[in-house]
């Protein structure tokens, strides 16, 4: 009288089951996704000043959505701010009141950093890895901001930063 039931269809995809909201904030934080791999064009990167990670990197929510495009890394204001690399100075000049300075480190890779007090180099100027670059302005937190992009869209650059105590 008791039959055995069908196995399922191979075919058939069970859904996942759904999770409440409130068991979804009380999960533990997964880590990050790896660093996309951009072809081995992104070179080893120094930290433009000698302090600390004060903000991470966090993915843009879209083109104009919100997001931190970079890293901010603590010093003082007036602290010289130095080249992450070799390269070519793509933009030197002020962004909203504030003095930035991108460079040009492999095609389609571009640093900026800033906000600074003086610009110590000149749009097509080129520039060793290490160079002075300028100083830091006072704001921003008390942090220099470093960002990277590749072929226009924005990446954590701290995987490439070989310098930084872990």
């Amino acid at each position: 009288a008791l039959a055995p039931l069908p196995a399922p269809a191979a075919s058939r995809a069970l859904a996942p089951f759904p999770v409440p909201a409130a068991s979804r904030a009380l999960a533990p934080p997964q880590p990050p996704p790896p660093a996309p791999v951009v072809g081995g064009r992104v070179p080893a990167l120094r930290l433009p000043v000698a302090g600390p990670v004060v903000r991470g990197f966090e993915a843009p929510a879209g083109p104009y959505g919100p997001g931190h495009r970079g890293v901010d890394l603590g010093a003082p204001a007036g602290t010289t701010v130095a080249a992450p690399a070799a390269g070519r100075v793509s933009f030197a000049g002020p962004v909203a009141g504030s003095l930035w300075v991108s460079l040009l480190v492999a095609p389609g890779v571009v640093l900026a950093v800033g906000p600074l007090l003086d610009t110590a180099v000149a749009t097509g100027e080129g520039v060793r890895a290490g160079a002075r670059v300028g100083r830091l302005a006072a704001g921003h937190g008390g942090a220099v901001h470093l960002s990277l992009r590749v072929d226009g869209g924005y990446v954590d650059p701290l995987p490439w930063l070989v310098d930084r105590p872990r």
